[in-house]
C-alpha cells in the first residue's frame, strides 16, 4: 500500500473539529517521530521468539501518552488491517462505533469512555508506521489500513498530534529480552528455586503491561501468579526490603495478594521511624508503599532524605560509600513520595550521576572506581531514575562523546534478546530484567494499585 503523510490542520475551533476528525480517521500529522538511537540495536537480534519463515510478524508498539512504551507481537495469518492487528495485540481496547467508521477511544484504559470517545479536544490515539527510521502518519484509518509485511511496526500514542513518541526500537529490544524470559521460566511458575529471580523478572513483565496470571512457560504450565501465591510470603518475610520490591512486583504485573502476605508497613520499624535502617532498604519500603496506594510515613521519607552523601549518591549500607544503583532506587523512591524533580536533593542526584557516566554512554556502579566499566544494571537503573525526574536519558545532556545510556543498553543485548551485564559475560537473567523498565521508559514504582485478595483454591 503506498503510503503519504497527511496535512497539517488548521487552528483554532476548526482545529479543534478537525484534530476529532483525524482522530476518528486515524490518521497522524506528519514529523512526529522519536528518532532511534544513534547506534542501532544489533541486526542480529531476533524480532520475535517464535517467529518463523512461514508467519509474517507484525509489532505493536503503544505510547500511552508519558513516553513509555507497551510493546506486543502479532502474527499476521494473512493481510490485516490496522485495527485488526491493535485488538489481536491482547491489550485492552475501547473501541466506538461513529459515522466516520470505529474510533479507538482507549487503550489499556488510558484515553476516553466508549459513550464519549472525544472526551479530551487536545489528545487523542495516534496513529502511525515506523518507516525504518523515524513515525509516519497513515493516509487512511487504521480500519482501512492494510498491515501484511513481515516485520511490520505499529505505532499508537496517546496525546496532541504534534507530540513525541516512544522508540520503536527500545520497545522491540525490551520484547525480544522478554521472550528470552519466558523462556527461561520454569513449569512450576518461577525460575528455579531463586523467588528474587522471579520477583525481578515480573518487574520486567509488569512493565510491559504483561498480568501475573497470564506469564507462563507453557499452556499448561504454572503461571508467575502461581509460583508468588506459593512463595510469595516468605519471601515478603525477610523485611521491607523484599515485602517492597514484591509489593512493585505484584502491583506492576496487576497480580493478586497471596493470603496473610506482610505488606511493608507490616513490618515498618515505628520506634525507629524508618523501613530500615539502611538507606536501600528503607528505599524499597517506600517504593512498595506507594505502589500499594498507602501512605508512606513522613519520617522514613526524611530518613531516606537525610541519608544523601555529600556528593549527591546514596549508599545501600552504612560505611558502603555512595553507588549509582541504590541512588537510582532514592531518586525513584523520593519522587513517588511526592518530591518535586527540582527539588535540590534530586539536582544533587543528577549531578552524581553525572560523575558516574563513562565514554561508553553507560554508567559505573561506583564513580570513585570508574576502571570497572559500565554495566548493564546500573545504567538500567539510572535511566530509571533519570526518566523519573523527567530526564530525557537519550537526550544531549546524557550523551558522552556520542553515546547514550541506551547505545550501551543496545550493545549488550545477546542473538537470542538476552542482556550480559559486561561485554565478554554470559547472559544473565536479573540483568535482562532490570534493562526492560528501563528500555520502556518505566521507572518504579511501576502501577499504584491496592491489591485484591487471591481467590481461595
Amino acid at each position: 500500500m503506498q503510503r503519504h503523510a497527511s496535512l497539517a490542520l488548521g487552528s483554532g475551533l476548526a482545529g479543534v473539529m478537525a484534530a476529532i476528525l483525524v482522530a476518528v480517521l486515524f490518521s497522524l500529522h506528519p514529523a512526529q517521530a522519536t528518532a532511534a538511537p544513534a547506534t542501532p540495536a544489533p541486526a542480529t537480534i531476533v524480532a520475535h521468539g517464535e517467529h518463523t519463515d512461514t508467519v509474517a510478524t507484525a509489532a505493536v508498539v503503544v505510547d500511552l501518552g508519558d513516553g513509555a512504551a507497551v510493546v506486543r507481537w502479532v502474527d499476521l495469518a494473512g493481510p490485516l488491517s490496522g485495527l485488526e492487528v491493535l485488538e489481536a495485540s491482547g491489550l485492552e481496547v475501547a473501541v466506538a462505533d461513529s459515522s466516520f467508521g470505529p474510533a479507538v477511544c482507549a487503550i489499556e484504559q488510558v484515553g476516553c469512555p466508549v459513550d464519549n470517545c472525544f472526551c479530551d479536544a487536545d489528545n487523542y490515539w495516534n496513529y502511525s508506521f515506523w518507516d525504518g527510521s523515524a513515525w509516519q502518519s497513515y493516509p487512511v484509518g487504521a480500519n482501512d489500513a492494510i498491515v501484511e509485511a513481515d516485520g511490520a511496526v505499529e505505532g499508537w500514542r496517546w496525546g496532541a498530534f504534534d507530540g513525541a513518541q516512544a522508540s520503536p526500537m527500545l520497545a522491540i529490544s525490551a520484547a525480544s529480552a522478554l521472550e528470552w524470559l519466558r523462556g527461561q521460566q520454569d513449569p512450576a511458575g518461577g525460575y528455579g528455586e531463586s523467588v528474587s529471580a522471579a520477583v525481578e523478572a515480573l518487574m520486567a513483565v509488569g512493565a510491559n503491561h504483561y498480568p501475573a496470571a497470564a506469564w507462563r512457560a507453557n499452556d499448561d504450565a504454572a503461571s508467575a501468579e502461581d509460583f508468588l501465591r506459593r512463595m510469595g510470603r516468605r519471601f515478603a518475610g525477610d523485611g521491607a526490603a523484599a515485602a517492597g520490591k514484591l509489593a512493585v512486583a505484584l502491583t506492576g504485573a496487576a497480580a493478586c495478594r497471596p493470603a496473610r502476605l506482610p505488606t511493608p508497613l507490616n513490618l515498618f520499624d515505628a520506634d525507629a521511624g524508618v523501613f530500615a535502617a539502611d538507606s536501600g532498604f528503607n528505599a524499597w519500603g517506600i517504593l512498595g508503599t506507594a505502589a500499594l496506594s498507602q501512605t508512606i510515613p513522613a519520617t522514613a521519607i526524611d530518613a531516606l532524605a537525610a541519608q544523601q552523601q555529600e556528593n549527591g549518591g546514596w549508599e545501600w549500607q552504612a560505611g558502603f560509600g555512595a553507588d549509582t544503583n541504590t541512588t537510582a532506587l532514592a531518586v525513584q523512591a523520593l519522587i513517588a513520595s511526592g518530591f518535586d524533580p527540582a527539588d535540590p536533593a534530586i539536582t544533587a542526584a543528577l549531578a552524581f550521576f553525572e560523575g558516574a557516566q563513562q565514554p561508553d554512554g553507560g554508567f559505573v556502579y561506583d564513580p570513585a572506581t570508574p576502571e570497572f566499566g559500565s554495566d548493564a544494571n546500573s545504567t538500567a537503573y539510572v535511566v530509571q531514575a533519570l526518566v523519573a525526574a523527567g530526564e530525557d536519558p537519550a537526550g544531549e545532556r546524557w550523551s558522552a562523546a556520542g553515546a547514550t545510556p541506551y547505545d550501551f543498553l543496545l550493545s549488550l543485548q545477546q542473538p537470542d534478546g538476552s542482556f550480559v551485564w559486561q561485554a565478554g559475560t554470559p547472559a544473565n537473567l536479573v540483568t535482562t530484567a532490570q534493562v526492560v523498565p528501563a528500555l520502556l521508559g518505566r521507572p518504579y514504582p511501576l502501577a499504584v494499585r491496592p491489591l485484591e485478595l487471591c481467590a481461595y483454591r
